[in-house]
């Protein structure tokens, strides 16, 4: 067959793999609303739609209210209200999908070659799989799309005049809608550096040339670094709205640091723990991948592309929530190094051939399709079990029913209670989106508002149940009600007990996704007569089984409950929960676990064992292995806990609790020297524990005397 006939199956094949491309873009950005500060958008939205101007001051929150606010996002507030309110949850469902579909269509008119298609589809892909760690319906997806669409004027309509203020324009429009507005700015200035660069300093003569501009077009840029400024100025805030994301942006640091330690999204991607493992594997191959395209088009390096990519690569490796925005920068670094690198330079000489090569793209553009196929098959399956409906829920369209404590809201709804809350942090948006103004909230999404020192005390009062911090906030704030979430993360049990401790407050409601306490005032006195919960007369609600018949269930609802109960030392509750539970799915370790730690307490450590053992087996988790230890070694098996006292300290070599429990078994063992070898060994690893240090060397100093003793003993007998 002809050369000619090879490249056109060749281009009819990409076709169909960028189409199938596309399909799976859509599907995938199709998922169910999951994201918890979408509820405190939804809220502010309605609040500026019905008061027809942007708050300077904070209007949600109890502990900070009217404190000075810069919203820098009430554009995408009033937009996602407007879309709810038209067409519904779906409705901002398929807003998402189009705005993600968009995106993806500029960065493929960004970098298309018709004799590079496969190249597209596969860096696109790996675009997508680390973009879709963000379709959570947040102004981030619109401040990606606008990044691409600047970068996609600039690299290939700077010498048009409409360039101009089709920037500005959208500069307006980005500056109202995300704080990232400043990257803007940022681009035009990287691309008047690099051409200054490749104008006055001595470079090789390929990166002095490559991609260099006409002198009407730096003039252009020039022109439009101050006039984007300026349109950053457009705001309700004007030049405090302007630099307030920037300042926000160089204040990451410091005492702000506690942000990173305790929200997901803004840490480190790539840690010295899970470089080398598959965690972010897409993000890690588009680093590896853009920086070889460098070196294979080292001659001929676009300065621009250069700066872009090493400033994005170093913005990302600051915090999740920006990986994206290196992968599109990756994206356009191998596009534009792709130009330069010929066929010819990557495979060797024999197999250059036209006819070769066709054949050669087009079982890469068939394998790429399959994979997205195969894909897209595996993420249509994903799903739960819906509790209400005893039906399945697909993870597509619709409000996910994992994530919210929706149950509990819908009791604060109903029975239409007002106060200001104490609430985790993760309940915040929800709260607002739901409850506001009947509830005002104690903190919400919005870190940079609250501030690091405000959210270090809201951190001793969650993690650590301090009650005299929560005292102050209770006198200033007037706090007369407490909600904690359970339904995507366990209550610390020191706040749990802690409100459990205080004799002017009650619970008045609690199930699988959180409790609620109200203080006894005068106006929750009729709520808590009418629903205050007594838990250690708790009575489980079955399942249906008759209903359930064999599906395969995880029952966490009973267990969420068990382990409320149980941290309420309400034993007996809990275990009527856990064993709920095991009726619905008798091989659920979570529910043995619960049941192990209560036999733990009452010193049952036969029956403790017995549960560990099946915790340990069917979830194979940290607190398990080392329960089953634990009860070992109050068995006096001391060979057993020793073994998994090793297992633990195999997956886990950093853990104190695997090393001191072993240390102490082999002390009891008699095998002092090893005993206190593991006592160096941690300390040398920084673990050291002086309470259980001095635990062992009793322990050695113990049977010394003991043996002392029966010496002596001896010899009087004698």
């Amino acid at each position: 067959m002809s050369e000619r006939f090879w490249r056109h199956l060749s281009v009819t094949f990409g076709w169909l793999a960028i189409g199938l491309l596309f399909c799976l873009v859509t599907f995938s950005s199709s998922l169910e609303i999951k994201d918890l500060d979408l509820w405190l958008h939804l809220r502010m939205g309605w609040w500026i739609w019905q008061h027809g101007f942007v708050p300077h001051y904070d209007v949600l929150s109890c502990t900070i209210a009217g404190k000075p606010w810069v919203n820098h996002e009430w554009l995408f507030q009033v937009l996602v209200y407007l879309v709810q309110r038209a067409y519904g949850f779906n409705g901002l469902i398929s807003m998402q999908s189009l705005v993600v579909g968009a995106t993806f269509l500029f960065l493929l008119f960004l970098g298309y070659s018709r004799e590079r298609q496969w190249l597209s589809v596969v860096s696109l892909l790996m675009v997508l799989m680390v973009y879709q760690t963000r379709f959570t319906i947040r102004p981030d997806i619109f401040s990606i799309l606008f990044f691409v669409l600047y970068i996609y004027v600039l690299s290939l309509h700077i010498n048009k005049r409409w360039a101009l203020y089709a920037l500005v324009g959208l500069q307006i429009i980005w500056a109202n809608t995300h704080g990232f507005f400043f990257f803007g700015p940022l681009l035009v200035a990287v691309a008047i550096l690099s051409e200054f660069l490749k104008r006055r300093v001595p470079m090789p003569y390929e990166w002095n040339t490559t991609g260099r501009l006409t002198d009407g077009e730096y003039r252009s840029l020039k022109i439009l670094f101050p006039l984007l400024i300026l349109a950053c100025c457009v705001n309700p805030d004007t030049f405090k709205g302007a630099w307030y994301p920037v300042k926000v942006f160089f204040s990451l640091s410091g005492s702000n640091k506690i942000f990173f330690k305790h929200i997901v999204e803004l840490q480190r991607p790539i840690t010295a723990q899970n470089i080398f493992t598959n965690m972010w594997m897409y993000y890690k191959a588009l680093i590896v991948v853009s920086f070889l395209s460098f070196v294979f088009n080292r001659r001929k390096i676009d300065v621009s592309s250069l700066l872009v990519w090493a400033i994005f690569l170093a913005f990302s490796l600051a915090a999740i929530r920006n990986m994206v925005f290196f992968a599109v920068a990756a994206y356009m670094v191998l596009m534009v190094n792709a130009i330069s690198i010929s066929w010819k330079n990557v495979v060797p000489l024999h197999f250059s051939s036209p006819k070769f090569k066709y054949l050669t793209v087009i079982i890469i553009e068939i394998i790429l399709m399959l994979w997205m196929m195969n894909f897209g098959i595996q993420m249509s399956s994903n799903g739960y079990f819906d509790f209400d409906t005893y039906g399945r829920k697909s993870e597509f369209f619709g409000v996910s029913k994992r994530v919210y404590p929706y149950e509990a809201v819908n009791f604060l709804v109903a029975q239409k209670i007002k106060g200001n809350f104490f609430n985790d942090f993760n309940s915040g948006a929800y709260l607002v989106g739901r409850v506001d103004p009947a509830v005002k909230v104690f903190i919400d999404g919005r870190t940079e508002e609250y501030g690091a020192k405000f959210f270090e005390n809201y951190q001793k009062i969650w993690m650590q149940g301090n009650a005299k911090v929560f005292e102050q906030f209770e006198r200033k704030d007037n706090i007369t009600g407490a909600f904690l979430n359970n339904a995507h993360q366990e209550i610390p049990p020191a706040c749990l007990k802690m409100f459990h401790s205080f004799k002017d407050w009650s619970i008045v409601y609690l199930d699988y996704d959180g409790v609620i306490f109200l203080k006894k005032t005068p106006y929750n006195m009729p709520f808590i007569r009418k629903f205050s919960v007594d838990i250690h007369h708790w009575v489980p609600k079955p399942m249906n089984l008759y209903k359930l018949g064999t599906k395969l269930v995880t029952p966490f609802p009973f267990v969420n409950r068990a382990y409320i109960l149980e941290t309420l030392d309400a034993d007996e509750a809990a275990i009527r929960e856990a064993r709920e539970a095991l009726a619905v799915a008798p091989d659920y370790g979570q529910a043995y676990h619960i049941l192990a730690k209560i036999y733990t307490k009452r010193h049952e450590y036969k029956k403790a064992f017995v549960n560990y053992r099946l915790a340990a087996i069917y979830t194979g988790d940290l607190p398990s292995i080392l329960g089953l230890a634990h009860a070992y070694e109050e068995l006096k098996h001391y060979d057993g806990a020793i073994d998994e006292y090793r297992r633990v300290l195999s997956i886990f070599p950093r853990n104190i609790e695997g090393y001191f429990g072993l240390a102490r078994c082999l002390a009891k063992e008699g095998k002092d020297k090893k005993a206190l070898a593991m006592i160096d060994k941690a300390k040398k690893l920084g673990l050291e524990d002086k309470v259980d240090v001095q635990k062992i060397h009793d322990i050695i100093n113990g049977k010394k005397k003991k043996v002392f003793i029966n010496k002596q003993y001896f010899k009087r007998r004698k």
